[in-house]
């Protein structure tokens, strides 16, 4: 079963991303949200997605492969639904069979705090907290990239 983590309207992702985003939210908001704080010293792949996306569709099987590639211990995938209707959200992680956390951001706010417009969008943050890869869309031809960040920084001390 999927864990859905509901976002207050003026949430961030807190944790490792915070580190980001220092100064824009306080430890209260950030604990409302999904707290990255528990991947410290571990590739944290972060996928904004949409039900309604096609491309979206195809990403899930990657990231499901992710997670059996790499030991948990080196990466988290952690993919974000923006829907309105979290039935929408709730059908497609059906549909794809995805046992990855999903964070429900109805609202945007994680989407419009991180600049989000195209779906999918991965953020790729590498052991200390950093944002070192942003992947725009999802496009298969394009897998062997994707891969090459995340082992990249797997292997970066």
């Amino acid at each position: 079963m999927t864990a859905w983590v509901p976002v207050s309207r003026r949430a961030v992702l807190g944790g490792v991303a915070g580190a980001a985003l220092a100064g824009i939210c306080t430890p209260a908001e950030a604990a409302a949200t999904l707290d990255l704080a528990h991947y410290h010293g571990k590739v944290v792949y972060v996928d904004f997605w949409a039900s309604w996306c096609g491309p979206c569709k195809l990403s899930f099987p990657f990231m499901e492969q992710l997670t059996t590639r790499y030991p948990a211990s080196d990466l988290a995938v952690v993919t974000i639904n923006v829907d309105r209707q979290r039935s929408a959200a709730d059908t497609f992680i059906r549909q794809v069979h995805s046992s990855l956390p999903v964070i429900y951001d109805a609202a945007g706010d994680l989407a419009q705090t991180w600049k989000v417009a195209d779906m999918p969008t991965s953020l790729v943050f590498d052991r200390k907290g950093t944002m070192r890869f942003r992947h725009q869309g999802f496009f298969p031809g394009k897998v062997r990239e994707y891969d090459g960040h995340i082992a990249q920084l797997v292997h970066e001390s």
